[in-house]
């Protein structure tokens, strides 16, 4: 059996995906092999997964990057998420709004009240255009009615170079890979972009909190079927990936990426992704969110 990985091997993505890989081996007691097929934001991967056979053998570990892909480009090779058989959400992971450490602001109402004495003059970074963090960016923006220029980096450590370094004041980033920069004193959460708060950050409050709700643009991970497999198959994938969801050793697995457990059926999982596809289409065309 394949499980397919959009990202590259040591990201996020890749550990959590290998979690997932472990358990069902473990459960099935077949080999699961990991594969990696970087590119495009994983659209490479979920393409090659969308063409297979619908046996269960070849299996997406995917990230709601495939939803954010789908919203931004107007034409895929697959459709989302008719060409798949959404099995189940496996785990998530919050996405924050920080400044950095040396920046003055203490709380969001300072960051936006500078904001507004210069419009479009404060930035904010992200890990590339029409990622999490720029969507996170963007409705934060949006909910509390000022102007920030987006910054897109490739990857996290040119983002934090220069958010340390005080070229960028803001970023909208997953705790997945601020965790490091956090402890170290290097950047200063504001609020939570999405419904709950952060274990890691139990004092930082969410938008909603703040009285400005905005779309969750946390990150989710999940494991999709080719279009076509029998349900009978996918129930069964569902409920062995629960299970592993729910074991202790896994939970602390998920923590060292600041992930937490977050299970959802092959129902709930398929309304999800046509819920936020719409939710951000719907924000890319009114910001002006387009593909490189």
């Amino acid at each position: 059996m394949r499980l397919l990985i959009g990202f590259p091997p040591g990201g996020p993505t890749d550990f959590l995906g290998r979690i997932a890989a472990s358990g069902l081996q473990a459960a099935w007691g077949q080999a699961v092999v990991v594969e990696n097929r970087a590119g495009a934001s994983s659209s490479v991967a979920a393409e090659v997964v969308s063409r297979a056979a619908p046996d269960g053998l070849t299996l997406f570990f995917a990230s709601n990057a495939v939803v954010l892909n789908a919203a931004v480009h107007p034409s895929l090779p697959y459709a989302l998420p008719e060409g798949f058989a959404p099995v189940g959400t496996f785990c998530s992971a919050p996405n924050v709004f920080w400044c950095a450490a040396g920046q003055p602001w203490r709380d969001l109402a300072a960051v936006t009240a500078a904001a507004r004495a210069q419009p479009g003059v404060l930035a904010f970074g992200s890990t590339g255009v029409g990622g999490t963090g720029h969507f996170g960016g963007e409705t934060l923006s949006r909910a509390l009615g000022i102007s920030l220029t987006h910054v897109p980096y490739r990857g996290t450590a040119p983002l934090m170079q220069d958010v340390i370094g005080g070229r960028v004041p803001l970023l909208a980033h997953g705790m997945a890979g601020a965790v490091g920069p956090y402890q170290a004193g290097h950047i200063r959460p504001l609020a939570v972009l999405g419904p709950r708060r952060a274990a890691e950050l139990p004092d930082v409050p969410t938008m909603a909190e703040l009285g400005h709700p905005v779309p969750d643009s946390g990150v989710w991970f999940g494991v999709m079927a080719p279009e076509r497999t029998p349900p009978g198959l996918v129930a069964r994938i569902a409920r062995d990936l629960e299970a592993i969801s729910r074991t202790e050793d896994t939970r602390t697995k998920l923590a060292t990426q600041a992930a937490v457990p977050d299970f959802s059926g092959p129902e709930p999982f398929t309304a999800r992704i046509r819920t936020e596809l719409a939710t951000w289409r719907q924000v890319a065309q009114s910001v002006g969110i387009k593909p490189e």
